[in-house]
């Protein structure tokens, strides 16, 4: 399988999600890491459902593959997200060490000054941890279309 049909394939879920997140009122975001071949965590999106600020489809898929590896070096992990990460993801992936990150829809933020996609990518933001590669706009239409922004 290639890289840009693994890619889309486990984009597809990450839509799947994404519309679980709309169904439970929240922002239609779906994050999942992958390890090899295997999905071994999956994030929807929560913050309304859960009111929680942190409760981002990126973060839940974190903390649950830190709860499963019992390690918080991800190392060798793809996280997939239908929406490219936000500052604070961003910060917690290149924390986590993720060794590759794929994002769909690019979010609001990127005219802003600082963005998601500047955090992963800038080798001076957290020097001693490493940069993932980065692939963006897989299923961008797709990924978009379902992206709403609930008031």
């Amino acid at each position: 399988m290639t890289n840009e049909v693994k890619h889309e394939h486990y984009m597809r879920r990450c839509i799947e999600l994404a519309r679980q997140a709309v169904l439970t009122n929240d922002t239609a975001v779906g994050s999942l890491i992958v390890r090899g071949d295997q999905v071994i965590a999956e994030g929807i999106e929560a913050v309304r459902g859960v009111c929680d600020v942190t409760a981002h489809a990126e973060i839940r898929a974190l903390r649950a593959v830190f709860v499963q590896l019992e390690s918080r070096n991800l190392t060798g992990c793809a996280l997939y997200t239908s929406v490219e990460p936000c500052v604070m993801c961003a910060y917690a992936i290149r924390l986590a060490r993720v060794s590759v990150v794929v994002s769909g829809a690019r979010s609001s933020d990127v005219s802003s000054r600082i963005n998601g996609h500047m955090v992963l990518s800038d080798v001076s933001i957290l020097p001693n941890h490493p940069v993932p590669v980065l692939t963006r706009d897989v299923l961008e239409p797709e990924c978009r279309a379902v992206f709403v922004q609930l008031p």
